[in-house]
C-alpha cells in the first residue's frame, strides 16, 4: 500500500483533489468522526497548490522542536538521508544532499495537474532506475516509496502547514 499514493490521482475522475494520509497518520480532532471530517480535514483539503505543482507536502525542516529531535536520535530529514550520492545518477540530479526533503506521508494532490505532467510515470521511471542501479533502499530512510517522490517533486511542490505531518514522533 505504500505506492498506492503514486496512482490516487489516476483512480480518483470526479475530484479535483485528493488527500492521502498514510496508515501510521493520526489525526487529532475534536468531537465525533463526523466533526472532524467537516472540519479540521477541510484546512488540510483547502491547502493552496501554486499553479504548476501537482501536490503540497510538509517540509521536514519547518518544524524546530522536531529538527532538534531528529538531529538527537540520528534520523535524517535531508536528502542525504534518502538518497545514495554515491551514485552518479543521483549526483546528476543537482540536488544539494543537505536540502531538506519534505514528508511524503500526507499529501494533497491536484488531480489534473497530476495527470498532466505524468507524475505517475516519473514516479514508475524512478522506481526502475532504482531496480536497475539501486539508487536508494529500504536501508536508508523513508524505505523505497518516499525517495522517488522526493525527486519528482523537488522544488516542484506547494507546502501545507508542518502540523499536519510531523515525521519521527
Amino acid at each position: 500500500m505504500n505506492f498506492v499514493r503514486y496512482y490516487l490521482p489516476l483512480l480518483i475522475h470526479k475530484h479535483e483533489k485528493v488527500i492521502y494520509l498514510d496508515d501510521d497518520v493520526i489525526v487529532q480532532g475534536h468531537g465525533s468522526w463526523s466533526e472532524l471530517t467537516k472540519s479540521d480535514i477541510q484546512e488540510l483539503f483547502s491547502t493552496n497548490i501554486a499553479p504548476g505543482h501537482a501536490a503540497a507536502f510538509s517540509d521536514d525542516c519547518d518544524l524546530p522542536s522536531t529538527h532538534e529531535m531528529v538531529r538527537s536520535v540520528g534520523m535524517q530529514n535531508t536528502y542525504m538521508g534518502f538518497l545514495d550520492y554515491r551514485k552518479q545518477a543521483i549526483r546528476d540530479l543537482g540536488i544539494n544532499p543537505s536540502t531538506c526533503s519534505f514528508n511524503p506521508g500526507v499529501l494533497v494532490a491536484n488531480v489534473t495537474e497530476w495527470k498532466h505532467q505524468r507524475i505517475t510515470k516519473q514516479l514508475e521511471k524512478w522506481m526502475q532506475r532504482n531496480v536497475e542501479e539501486n539508487l536508494y533502499s529500504s536501508t536508508l530512510g523513508g524505505g523505497v516509496a518516499a525517495p522517488p517522490m522526493l525527486i519528482v517533486f523537488h522544488k516542484k511542490h506547494s507546502s501545507i502547514n508542518p502540523l499536519w505531518n510531523i515525521r519521527h514522533l
